[in-house]
């Protein structure tokens, strides 16, 4: 019985445990240095792509461009936004199977002048896959 209650134990804390992205990279980017993304889903290709260009008071400026558009984000260190989401394809069921990218500001090193910067897939129904052209 005891076995039966840890086994039960074990499996509950992996399924809380676990992420809810499908695939995550990190980066160390300097100003203006592009990072750049193929997307791949449903039988076409788009490229994602976004860089930094401004650094004050705890806030980054970061540029995004996906399908011709393009959009500009502050991200502030410490805030809830912190962090900004790239929806991929549209929903098909609910808003729940929406792909996104989710970009977040980590930190800034002052000593290098570099962001640290995470990029997080989330596709609970593997619609999207991710090449990335940019190597670090």
């Amino acid at each position: 019985m005891r076995r039966f209650f840890l086994l039960l134990a074990l499996i509950v804390v992996g399924v809380l445990d676990a992420a809810p992205w499908r695939e995550s990279k990190n980066y160390s980017l300097q100003k203006d240095e592009l990072v750049k993304i193929l997307v791949k889903s449903e039988g076409q290709e788009r490229v994602f792509g976004f860089r930094w260009t401004l650094y004050t008071d705890k806030v980054l400026v970061v540029h995004e461009i996906f399908d011709r558009y393009v959009g500009q984000h502050m991200l502030k260190l410490g805030h809830t936004n912190q962090s900004f989401r790239k929806q991929l394809l549209p929903q098909k069921r609910g808003p729940k199977d929406v792909p996104y990218i989710l970009v977040v500001f980590k930190k800034f090193d002052d000593s290098n002048k570099t962001a640290q910067i995470d990029l997080f897939l989330i596709d609970k129904e593997r619609r999207v896959t991710l090449d990335y052209l940019t190597q670090k």
